[in-house]
């Protein structure tokens, strides 16, 4: 008989959980933290478009968060709607770990990334090239790590495979009807998310810049309870780009957090840098205290769902970046779940273009590459003004990855020193560009390319030849080389936070 057993473990950040299986007698060690909601057949972090009491999380892909239900003789491991989370499965022997969290599957099973390995970087970005060609393994010391975007995981006597999320076509002929089928799955995760038959209630906080689609998911969901939102007052270019006119309108109280605000607590960045090796979301820190026991509505890859001019029409989830994975292991420590409203129905990613295209959207079509009909009708149509959103594209995130880019002081302390200690490693296995890339003068190096590029960038030639050198000369003089070693240092901080001595005798 196939069953549950939890071991709560309250040292673990409070939405992580791992699962152990292989045990002789059929049991499944569900070790997790404290806000992980329990039941005889099924366990979560998690919300989803159907009545919480039921536990149908597996049987619908408008889900949000990660959870395990036994149903029918099968145990199947639910992740995200959304490729901005992910599960991870480590199979050893007869044995099989499942988690929602990479430093946790790592701390239990005693695995370690290799040192030398420097693709981290490239690998997580891959995601955004769909579901079936993106990288699903992370080696480590025993064995791979399987990622799983989206879909399921059936367990099955060999370990798991990934099951396919249940296809449901949903009626999108029309923008009247697309709005109804976004609303009423907004509406049921509302419901879902404050059930009292939780351990612990969820609550909206929603996100409001001055683009398209953080504004369009607030004002969706203002008619569901959304009455908090956070805004960050600058754009990565630094202009200005507080949502408050907007917030004003819709009735919404608004935290506005200076966009550098995560620089002052000490690694923070860590988890961030472990969700996909970049960490470019960081400035979500920001927000801490407003995030614990909040579903985060965000408006990720709006820019491909609801844009006009979209290519990228294929139902296997193809992005443009990889924005909002790296929150997949913060949220778990800040204790909120991530609700990005654009993969509801994501699939049909075609029918909604098309809606896009249709004669009765021309009046919300404007000039120009940015360009999200869907957004502008819906936000227009309460009352918001035209000139307030949507025109000009902004981004906040954080590019470690350039020198002018600087982690927490902390961080970039304990890395350096890192980097310092393993230094003949790395040089052996050539992982570092350099013999001397951590001294004075590869950094000055850098730092003549980097102004000879600016140089030559200014006069006035117009030589394709000339441009591609100017560029690559930009870049190298750009690049934080020591960056693309950061994930091995990263995932073992943050490993840290997985206590294991007490998992085998009982919690």
């Amino acid at each position: 008989m196939m069953s549950f057993r939890y071991r709560s473990t309250p040292s673990w950040p409070p939405l992580a959980w791992c699962a152990r299986c292989g045990d002789a007698s059929g049991g499944i060690d569900v070790f997790h933290g404290a806000n992980v909601e329990t039941s005889t057949d099924w366990f979560c972090e998690a919300v989803w478009d159907q009545p919480y009491e039921n536990g149908d999380f597996d049987l619908t892909d408008i889900v949000f968060g990660s959870g395990g239900r036994i149903r029918d003789g099968h145990i199947r491991f639910v992740t995200s709607g959304s490729t901005v989370d992910r599960l991870h499965s480590l199979t050893t022997g007869t044995v099989t770990t499942i988690s929602n969290s990479l430093p946790c599957i790592l701390a239990v099973s005693g695995a370690r990334l290799p040192l030398e390995y420097s693709g981290y970087f490239d690998d997580f970005e891959s995601i955004q090239y769909g579901l079936r060609r993106y990288m699903p393994f992370v080696h480590t010391s025993m064995g791979p790590v399987r990622l799983t975007y989206f879909h399921n995981l059936l367990l099955t006597s060999n370990g798991v495979e990934v099951d396919e999320k249940r296809r449901i076509v949903r009626d999108f002929s029309s923008f009247s009807r697309y709005r109804e089928c976004i609303d009423n799955a907004i509406g049921s995760i509302a419901a879902n998310m404050a059930s009292t038959s939780r351990s612990r209630t969820y609550s909206m906080l929603g996100t409001i810049s001055t683009g398209y689609d953080s504004p369009t998911v607030a004002t969706l969901c203002v008619a569901h309870g959304l009455s908090e939102a956070v805004t960050f007052d600058r754009s990565k270019h630094d202009e200005s780009d507080s949502g408050s006119e907007i917030a004003r309108h819709l009735g919404v109280r608004l935290h506005e957090i200076p966009r550098r605000t995560w620089q002052e607590d000490t690694f923070v960045d860590v988890p961030f840098i472990v969700g996909n090796a970049r960490g470019q979301d960081v400035f979500f820190a920001g927000a801490h205290e407003h995030l614990s026991d909040r579903v985060l509505m965000t408006g990720f890859h709006g820019d491909k769902v609801w844009d006009l001019h979209t290519t990228r029409l294929s139902d296997d989830i193809v992005r443009g970046d990889p924005s909002g994975l790296s929150l997949c292991e913060y949220r778990l420590h800040a204790g909120f779940i991530h609700c990005p409203v654009p993969f509801i129905g994501v699939r049909q990613i075609r029918d909604i273009n098309r809606i896009s295209r249709l004669p009765e959207m021309a009046e919300w079509s404007v000039p120009g590459d940015y360009n999200r009909p869907i957004c502008r009708r819906i936000v227009e149509s309460a009352g918001i003004g035209r000139g307030l959103f949507g025109t000009t594209k902004k981004a906040g995130a954080v590019q470690f990855f350039k020198r002018s880019i600087a982690l927490a002081p902390a961080t970039s302390d304990a890395f350096g020193l890192w980097l310092t200690e393993h230094r003949r490693d790395l040089r052996i296995n050539r992982c570092l560009p350099f013999s001397f890339a951590d001294n004075r003068c590869f950094n000055a190096l850098q730092i003549g390319a980097a102004a000879s590029g600016c140089w030559l960038a200014r006069r006035s030639l117009n030589l394709k030849p000339y441009q591609w050198f100017t560029r690559k000369l930009e870049g190298f003089g750009n690049k934080d080389y020591r960056f693309r070693q950061i994930y091995p240092w990263a995932v073992e901080m943050a490993t840290r936070r997985y206590p294991t001595d007490t998992l085998d005798d009982g919690g």
